[in-house]
């Protein structure tokens, strides 16, 4: 697995599918205003963010019955240059179930890369309106800067022990990156733009009073909205803290070895999560196994039907492969919960426990890549954060230096891009009225950013909930209501007490 695919995977890929094929009509956009693609109505200037409703595709049909709008916003290429002309940003909105709540979240995924319209087939529906804003190259219209190369290739990466498969990733992502080099859209793609286009979408529906919520880079982008304050904005909810000001390298090694110290700590006062490790240190346990498979990788069969892929694959774990999957596994607290078990089973190079293993990592893998439009990601990345890295460093430990294996300047290697400002990793400071929310064992956006956020913020409420992984707003009753309070009402003194509570964390055998 090469260091450019770990690194798209360092924020949440969150995936549906949708199912059915019914011909009902989607209901329509939820807006205060008409949309057209026609004329601006008398009164209104050429500045009116032209809106146009198409059919939702198929794969975002809710199992709930719920149906999303969709709809394609037209936004500048590049607001500092007309003449570069225009794009296509798409829109999903759901409808609150309340239609008395008058206030829309704006919802923003993360990645870079990842569609926010794709959170919108199974993100449970809320009091609230929901408009989910897909950032450039992503969604269901407009340009698609999706990497095919590096899906066609996963076979041979997770076939190949780490350093070969990473010789085959990186192939891939370079003739996506020649193929689209000369794309103008991808080239003003960054941050900024994509707070500017969340901006437009929501004064394109005609909405005078919002709030915004982003998750893992879209926290990102949400700060930069907050940096922006647009007309209406009232409050944002920031999931998952990915500050602008970070170096990636450094903070990616960092923030891996504070969720191994975590996981340990934990399982050094609980009984069963103990007794899965032949020592009883997570820590020392992992280190030991992924010497031990770089010395004698172990070879786990899957079917394509079982990691979502079009192939069988013979999954090479090797310590670094090892290192990156249980990196994935620590996003989902469902998933970590069973690490510390499989882990001791690798240690005593047990069959059942590397399948598990094996075919989980992959699925998760799998799906984060085919989910991911790779191209949005590394115009990003190279634009926004290179200018302000300086490597992973000398001596790092071994499961952070396993997962940030490689610099962002030899993954930008053939994604080259005009660097950002200086300006472009300046803390935000805002006085607007901000929800900061954060998972204990979040490998990659650890609640110590949600802190030095906060420390810049005038208005700033801070949840941290025990036992949760990345991104807690879905799948907690407690810090959905928390959310529905604060959209409701942004300036309230929340009552967060619920959260104090950590959620209990069944260690086990999967």
């Amino acid at each position: 697995m090469s260091p450019r695919v770990v690194a798209i995977l360092v924020v949440a890929a969150l995936t549906a599918t949708g199912c059915g094929t019914d011909e009902r009509a989607d209901p329509p956009l939820v807006t205060t205003t008409t949309t057209s693609t026609a004329d601006p109505p008398v009164g209104e200037t050429t500045a009116s963010v032209p809106v146009e409703q198409v059919d939702c595709p198929a794969s975002l049909e809710r199992s709930d019955g719920v149906a999303l709008a969709c709809g394609v916003v037209t936004v500048p290429i590049d607001r500092d240059d007309p003449a570069t002309g225009t794009t296509r940003v798409t829109v999903a909105t759901l409808a609150g179930y309340d239609s008395g709540f008058e206030t829309p979240l704006a919802v923003l995924q993360g990645g870079p890369g990842g569609a926010s319209s794709d959170l919108g087939a199974w993100f449970p529906q809320q009091a609230f309106t929901q408009v989910f804003v897909d950032q450039r190259g992503t969604g269901f219209a407009g340009p698609n800067f999706d990497c095919h190369e590096i899906v066609d290739a996963l076979g041979r990466v997770l076939g190949s022990d780490s350093a070969e498969g990473g010789i085959v990733a990186d192939a891939a992502y370079d003739d996506c990156a020649r193929r689209l080099d000369d794309d103008l859209v991808l080239r003003n793609t960054d941050t900024e733009a994509h707070a500017a286009d969340v901006a437009d979408v929501m004064r394109g529906l005609g909405y005078d009073r919002w709030t915004v919520y982003g998750v893992s880079y879209g926290s990102t982008i949400a700060l930069e909205v907050l940096r922006d304050e647009p007309a209406g904005l009232v409050g944002a909810v920031l999931d998952g803290v990915y500050p602008p000001d970070l170096d990636t390298d450094l903070s990616l090694v960092d923030s891996a070895e504070r969720a191994v110290d975590v996981i340990d700590r934990a399982c050094a006062v609980d009984s069963r999560c103990r007794g899965y490790l032949a020592d009883g240190s997570f820590r020392q346990t992992l280190e030991r196994v992924m010497a031990e498979l770089d010395r004698a990788p172990m070879t786990v069969a899957v079917t394509g039907n079982e990691i979502g892929y079009s192939a069988g694959i013979e999954v090479v774990l090797d310590g670094r492969r090892v290192a990156e999957m249980s990196f994935l596994l620590m996003y989902h607290e469902n998933l970590l919960r069973h690490l510390p078990a499989v882990i001791g089973g690798l240690d005593d190079r047990d069959r059942a426990s590397a399948r598990w293993f094996a075919v989980t990592g992959s699925r998760l893998f799998v799906s984060a890549q085919t989910s991911n439009r790779e191209g949005t990601y590394f115009a990003v990345q190279c634009r926004d954060r290179l200018p302000f890295t300086a490597g992973p460093g000398a001596d790092v430990p071994p499961f952070g230096g396993a997962v940030a294996a490689a610099g962002l300047d030899e993954l930008c290697e053939e994604w080259e891009r005009e660097p950002a400002g200086p300006e472009a990793d300046d803390p935000v400071e805002s006085t607007i009225p901000t929800l900061l929310l954060s998972g204990t064992y979040d490998p990659i956006t650890p609640p110590g950013f949600a802190e030095r956020v906060a420390r810049r913020l005038g208005s700033a409420t801070v949840v941290e909930q025990g036992g949760r992984g990345h991104g807690i707003w879905y799948g907690s009753e407690c810090i959905a209501q928390i959310v529905q309070r604060f959209v409701a009402d942004p300036a309230r003194t929340l009552d967060t007490s619920c959260a104090d509570e950590p959620v209990a964390v069944e260690w086990a055998r999967p």
